[in-house]
């Protein structure tokens, strides 16, 4: 009787929330974005922590210590540098770390995590959600940082991972919406597109005033074929008309080589300012820089692994109301043309680099205000993951 009697009470405490109930543990893990990622946290890890219906734990890249929240975890998976041998024998630390968590779902944003990813499946008996940002093989093969040997054993490394890993995917959440036509053997699988996570700005009809000084935005990954460079020569050329212009680069390059050479460059060129690193940097970072720019640049190289994709950097610029010049691509320009928010050069073209901007300026932007449609889709994201409680 006694027994009965205090099953009775436990429940009772339970239903009127007197004793803690343990919310299901959801696990987002990267090898290669910061622990606040723009993507793992802000768009997939917020959207499910506004529902207060989860314990989240993000695990991932970080130099500090994350404070302690509640119903949010930090794990890192490194806290130094990445290097290719540290990146080899990651997933035995995320092996541990799936061990101590026990998640009910994880969600994996890198294909280097799968195999861990899959030996943990079969002991802890989660939902594996594969979260696709990358056409990885296509990148390899594009980017062209890697001698052909080395090349040659990532792909190889990538196509047996990804292929072995796949009847054990619960769900596949697609980044770009080209991936429907570049994976077309994947079937389950919902497009989640790299648009704004926050509020939309309210923006009205803008145009550049004369002898305005203007600071220009270049954010995020740095590596050769985003034109990094290229749109710092085409800058330099804007200077010799417009002195008081301002160039700031915020982001992280993952190639050494190509940091020393930004920092070599604007050495030589005083309105250029870097805040660049080799280590990922978080979001937030790059969200303050938009508060203070003017334009944004976006000279991305019109690679097969890049022209299908609409960059993120886009749908930041549309929700914060920010006019953007980007390398020539139809598609990115129907955006554009929607709103009037920007417009496409050739960054290589210096000797009408002055001209080109000069009729830049002189457009009105924004005559189109952007609203949801820019928004990341947290709603059907969060179905997504309710379907699996």
């Amino acid at each position: 009787m006694i027994v009965f009697k205090s099953i009775f009470f436990i429940i009772f405490a339970i239903v009127q929330n007197k004793l803690p109930v343990e919310k299901p543990k959801i696990a987002i893990a990267s090898v290669l974005k910061p622990l606040q990622d723009a993507r793992a946290f802000y768009r997939l890890g917020l959207s499910l922590r506004e529902t207060n219906k989860y314990h989240l734990n993000i695990i991932g890249f970080s130099l500090k210590n994350e404070p302690l929240e509640e119903d949010l975890s930090h794990f890192k998976l490194f806290d130094q540098e990445r290097s290719a041998w540290k990146r080899f024998f990651v997933n035995i630390k995320f092996l541990g770390l799936l061990k101590k968590i026990k998640p009910k779902l994880l969600i994996v944003t890198t294909y280097e995590l799968l195999p861990a990813a899959l030996i943990m499946k079969f002991l802890l008996r989660y939902k594996l959600i594969y979260d696709l940002q990358e056409n990885y093989i296509l990148n390899v093969k594009q980017n062209k940082t890697l001698p052909k040997w080395k090349q040659n054993l990532a792909v190889f490394w990538i196509v047996l991972v990804e292929n072995m890993s796949k009847p054990f995917v619960d769900h596949y959440i697609f980044a770009e919406d080209c991936y429907k036509r570049e994976f077309p053997g994947i079937a389950n699988f919902t497009v989640l597109e790299n648009k704004f996570y926050g509020e939309i700005k309210s923006v009205s009809p803008t145009k550049f005033e004369s002898n305005q000084a203007i600071e220009f935005l270049i954010s995020g990954t740095l590596t050769p074929v985003y034109g990094v460079i290229e749109a710092m020569h085409w800058f330099a050329e804007i200077l010799k008309v417009y002195p008081n212009f301002h160039l700031k680069i915020v982001g992280h390059y993952p190639i050494k080589f190509y940091g020393k050479e930004m920092r070599e460059l604007a050495s030589k060129v005083p309105q250029i300012s870097l805040e660049i690193s080799e280590n990922p940097v978080d979001y937030k970072q790059i969200l303050e820089a938009y508060e203070t720019c003017g334009i944004v640049l976006l000279p991305y190289y019109q690679l097969p692994s890049i022209s299908p994709k609409i960059p993120s950097k886009m749908y930041e610029c549309l929700a914060l109301g920010k006019p953007f010049i980007f390398s020539p691509n139809s598609e990115w320009k129907q955006i554009a043309n929607q709103y009037q928010s920007g417009l496409e050069f050739e960054f290589t073209d210096l000797k009408n680099a002055v001209s080109n901007l000069e009729d830049f300026l002189k457009l009105t932007f924004y005559c189109k205000a952007p609203k949801q449609e820019v928004r990341f889709d947290r709603a059907v994201f969060l179905r997504l993951i309710e379907g699996y409680f």
